[in-house]
């Protein structure tokens, strides 16, 4: 990580924690050029949210209504699908896990060069299915566009702060007079809300640190050469961070992307012309954040993949399909953590107690636990079991 960077966010941290709202006021002055006189500026109210939702097209509230119904339905099923309690008994002792939602949850919803409507639903939907209470969004005040409190409103979050970067995340961690604190913090962002979410994670918990995003696109002599060239295309338009990867076993595609891909964007795009079998060993060790099986009969090869965010299967599931309507988020492990990670769901906002229960401690569980406790030295421990002789 660039030191100047992270000294820049340790400093935001401090001064948001030392002045809270006067902080914010003068880094929205600061980094974008905003002179809020209060802190109750820098909330959005309910009649600037419903007059923003009026001005979106109708064609456009259309399609969010549509991917946020998508949404809401695959996490209801996943919600459905968990086990929010559940216990093992035997005369004597019990045993289980119970499951409670995070109580309050603040989604960072990233601006940039682009503004993400899309951010909103992919953070929120899920929380709101696992019975998270409070949900706080915070997005720049230049991009806090009509769609994206349009979503906002569509998600029921009524809690909207004009604040971005490191001082949302820092604000959102450690509260000011106006904002009270979260006990979790989603959403992607830049370098500086990557770096602020590492800082005050132990403070707050948080969905993870999100690196450029990704795809591995695995394809055949039957792929339509113009889909191979458009993903791979939408792909790099994110930054020039973004990294692609083409594994194809047609030299005649491979060809046609050389030819007609920008050839500066090219660059950030890895090209393997190996056959399809090769191509799914080499995208377990890729671990993409998003994985396009553009191949014929593509279903087949899903149970070799075990290392990979979302899996696109075949000719026509292109990424934006994830991003913008199916239904599974599009918050997605990069950086080869799909090796040990998943995407963000219902079960980001879950977390479980275990539960214990013991009815009687007789002669062989009381010898069990002391001569354990007191191999280890810890003499208290072994006393705390044996004074029990019910």
């Amino acid at each position: 990580m660039n030191n100047d960077i992270v000294n820049s966010v340790k400093d935001i941290i401090l001064n948001i924690q030392t002045h809270g709202d006067s902080a914010v006021i003068n880094y929205l002055k600061k980094f974008d050029g905003v002179n809020f006189k209060s802190a109750k500026d820098f909330k959005v109210t309910s009649a600037q949210i419903s007059a923003a939702s009026k001005k979106v097209s109708p064609e456009l509230k259309k399609a969010i209504k549509a991917s946020y119904a998508n949404v809401l339905s695959f996490h209801k099923k996943e919600y459905s699908n968990i086990k929010k309690q559940w216990f093992l008994s035997d005369n004597n002792k019990t045993v289980g896990q119970i499951y409670h939602a995070i109580e309050s949850v603040g989604i960072y919803v990233p601006g940039g060069r682009f503004s993400y409507p899309s951010s909103v639903i992919m953070n929120a939907v899920a929380a709101k299915v696992a019975g998270v209470k409070r949900i706080v969004m915070m997005t720049p005040p230049k991009k806090m566009t009509n769609e994206v409190l349009f979503a906002a409103s569509l998600c029921g979050i009524n809690e909207i702060y004009t604040i971005g970067g490191a001082v949302a995340v820092a604000a959102l961690a450690y509260g000011t007079k106006t904002i009270k604190s979260v006990n979790m913090i989603v959403g992607p962002g830049n370098a500086y809300v990557n770096e602020a979410k590492r800082l005050v994670f132990g403070k707050v918990g948080i969905d993870s640190l999100a690196g450029p995003s990704e795809v591995a696109v695995v394809a055949d002599a039957g792929a339509d050469k113009e889909y191979v060239f458009y993903d791979l295309m939408a792909q790099v338009e994110h930054d020039t961070m973004a990294k692609a990867y083409l594994l194809c076993s047609s030299k005649e595609t491979i060809n046609y992307i050389k030819k007609n891909f920008d050839k500066e964007k090219l660059k950030q795009v890895k090209i393997y012309n190996v056959p399809v079998d090769k191509a799914i060993d080499m995208v377990n060790d890729i671990a993409a954040e998003h994985l396009e099986l553009l191949l014929k009969n593509a279903k087949k090869y899903v149970n070799r993949i075990h290392n990979a965010g979302a899996i696109f299967v075949g000719y026509n599931t292109a990424t934006a399909v994830g991003d913008y309507w199916a239904g599974p988020s599009h918050v997605l492990p990069t950086n080869a953590s799909a090796k040990y990670s998943s995407g963000l769901s219902v079960m980001t906002f879950l977390k479980r107690s275990s539960y214990i229960e013991l009815k009687k401690v007789n002669s062989s569980i009381r010898k069990n636990i002391a001569d354990f406790a007191g191999s280890e030295g810890l003499v208290n421990h072994k006393k705390s079991i044996e004074v029990r002789k019910i």
